[in-house]
């Protein structure tokens, strides 16, 4: 069993529904084309963080977000003003927990274990969102791969976040619903738990992860 969890914050910690809803609010096309929209910007979104390891060529994440915003835009022939943008871009601000989120959190940091949310967002992105949901009153750190000067699934992104919980790599599991992530986690000598919310077959690219789960409460069943 893991003495630290490191929590992946988008999709894992807190749904990010949120943000397509405002792009939807800002951007006049059918909500069909929206979803497409959406879905490229995740894609290209993605994509420019694995170059930039790849590359070497950090930028931090506010950045690639725009810069992959205003890919998929263009791609689909939309325009937004610079107000509309930022609403949108603002919304990863103000995302909603999922609903066993803060319960799940709470139990394992009175287990004993030390806890963190551990992402690719930059601080100016994570603390107010840790924030505004109640995550920092439940966990004991909050680290940025924007701290190491490169993005998960480099392996010096989870080398960083457990030198930050004071831990072996080896005494720490990455919880996460992203494969890329928790493969990302196995191959640089962490533990994982994969919270497989969508029942999707895992990645034959890594040995199986140390856990599946299908929410955060099942994973504190798990430990």
């Amino acid at each position: 069993m893991p003495e630290a969890l490191c929590f992946d914050m988008y999709g894992t910690l807190c749904d990010t529904q949120a943000v397509t809803a405002t792009l939807r609010e800002n951007v006049d096309a059918p909500d069909p084309l929206v979803g497409e929209i959406a879905r490229t910007w995740r894609d290209r979104q993605l994509e420019y963080m694995f170059r930039a390891v790849a590359m070497d060529a950090y930028r931090p994440l506010t950045e690639v977000t725009s810069d992959a915003l205003a890919y998929a835009l263009d791609y689909y022939g939309r325009g937004l003003t610079d107000d509309e943008i930022g609403a949108v871009m603002a919304a990863y601000r103000e995302l909603d927990p999922f609903d066993e989120t803060l319960d799940a959190l709470a139990a394992l940091g009175e287990s004993g274990l030390d806890t963190a949310v551990f992402s690719n967002g930059n601080r100016e992105m994570l603390e107010p969102l840790a924030a505004n949901v109640g995550i920092d009153e439940h966990v004991d750190e909050i680290v940025s791969a924007d701290e190491a000067g490169t993005y998960k699934p480099d392996p010096a992104a989870y080398e960083h976040a457990a030198d930050r919980l004071g831990r072996e790599i080896d005494e720490c599991w990455l919880v996460s619903s992203n494969v890329w992530d928790v493969v990302g986690a196995t191959e640089a000598g962490m533990g994982a738990a994969w919270v497989n919310r969508s029942n999707e077959p895992y990645d034959p690219f890594a040995p199986d992860p140390n856990a599946v789960v299908r929410s955060l409460s099942e994973l504190v069943e798990e430990i």
